[in-house]
């Protein structure tokens, strides 16, 4: 019996572990969570977890590995569906793993055969329908929608890629309106992690200016890019904008959650430049139309007051025609009885003086006479006026302690001390 003890290389022992994993692990499909996704050369290495509910730490990770090419025909693959998407960090994903070791470093991974693309697009679309019924029963889906556009809209904020294609229609389309439009850029990432987070700081720089509308554009792209423009944070801050935001994400058919929340969504950004043109162009015929309607309105007018002014001229001439004719008759009338006139006022004359030096005559005793009727009369209101004649009759007079004469008993109260004045003696009282 030999004591030699039999031993192996570590390549060996590993190759027969990985040999082993092959033949007696299946290939089978495992469903997680993308934690980490990166392209070395022509290998793609990712990792996906599982976790429980509420927790952030992974009960499980497992690490994964496809070819580069094997990796390019997947995202074709996906981009081609009715409802693309493009894997990348925090998706769920059912993937078919076969299993492998790598024996240059002992280390076990799995190869990545297949993608459920079934999977993925069920829980983004409830991931969207989940958002929907949100910005719904908040009342934010048609918030943004409810403000006045102004029927001008020159001045306008716009947020797309710096120096894209998108960028340069856009203006391009307004400067060739001939309207003034005034276009104040706040440039952001269109797609990719970063599209949420520069398009909200764009958002907020644009809060600060003095805009009519704001306006998101991108240039056509993959129907994965449209993803991005389903960030919930994005719809809010849409539809809270103080300003009417309007989209046009380059994409006919698909309308990203950001399209539902806008004020109005257009198809691309030339149309979205269109759309502010029309807005602008009906105002200037609307008017250009009330200027016609006021010219119009001003030429009637002055035709009308013409010919009121025209009938007028007339009148005053043919008046003015009249009078004089009448004036110089009264005028001739006057001139024949001047002469009269001296001799009727010498007459009358005459006659009142004889009538006053007869009055004189006999109205002074008249007069005396009647007057001294008046002074009799007087005298006897005067005597039956006074007070002693009051008192003497049966009356009295009553004071207050300051001397004066009480008219109305509402104007004593309790404590007043009263004098009252008869024809013989007074008398004092307390008023209860």
């Amino acid at each position: 019996m030999s004591n030699e003890i039999r031993t192996f290389p570590v390549s060996k022992y590993l190759t027969s572990i990985r040999n082993l994993l092959q033949t007696k692990v299946p290939a089978v499909w495992v469903n997680g969570v993308i934690t980490q996704i990166s392209e070395r050369g022509r290998m793609v290495y990712l990792s996906i977890a599982e976790f429980a509910e509420g927790d952030v730490k992974p009960v499980a990770t497992l690490p994964l590995f496809i070819f580069g090419s094997d990796f390019s025909k997947m995202n074709a693959k996906l981009k081609s569906l009715p409802a693309p998407f493009e894997l990348k960090e925090q998706m769920k994903v059912n993937l078919f793993i076969e299993s492998d070791f790598y024996v240059p470093y002992g280390k076990f991974q799995g190869r990545v055969l297949d993608i459920d693309p079934a999977y993925t697009i069920g829980e983004l679309a409830l991931t969207r329908q989940a958002i929907l019924e949100r910005l719904e029963k908040e009342g934010l889906l048609r918030k943004n929608a409810a403000l006045p556009l102004a029927e001008v809209p020159l001045k306008v904020g716009l947020i797309t890629g710096e120096g894209t294609a998108a960028y340069q229609d856009f203006c391009t389309t307004l400067a060739g309106s001939g309207f003034a439009f005034e276009v104040i850029p706040a440039f952001a990432r269109m797609q990719g992690n970063e599209t949420e987070n520069t398009i909200l700081e764009a958002l907020g720089v644009l809060r600060t200016q003095d805009i009519d509308v704001v306006c998101i554009v991108r240039g056509g792209g993959s129907k994965t890019d449209l993803n991005y423009f389903d960030s919930e944070a994005l719809c809010r801050a849409a539809a809270l904008f103080p300003v009417p935001v309007l989209t046009g994400i380059g994409h006919e058919i698909d309308k990203s959650l950001l399209d539902f929340v806008a004020w109005e969504s257009r198809i691309t950004p030339t149309d979205c430049a269109k759309f502010l043109i029309e807005r602008v162009t009906g105002a200037w015929a609307e008017t250009q139309d009330l200027i016609r309607e006021i010219t119009a309105k001003i030429q009637n007018r002055l035709i009308l007051n013409k010919e009121r002014l025209k009938h007028l001229r007339e009148r005053l001439f043919k008046n003015a025609s009249g009078k004089f004719l009448n004036e110089k008759a009264t005028l001739v009338q006057i001139g024949k009885n001047i002469s009269k006139i001296p001799q009727f006022h010498l007459r009358a004359e005459h006659e009142r003086l004889k009538r006053n030096k007869e009055g004189f005559v006999l109205g002074v005793q008249k007069i005396l006479k009647l007057k001294l009727t008046h002074f009799e009369l007087l005298e006897t209101k005067v005597r039956l006026a006074d007070p002693e004649t009051l008192l003497a009759r049966g009356y009295s007079l009553t004071y207050r302690q300051d001397g004066k004469l009480i008219r109305n008993g509402e104007s004593l109260k309790s404590g007043d001390v009263l004098t009252t004045r008869l024809a013989q003696g007074s008398v004092e009282s307390v008023v209860r």
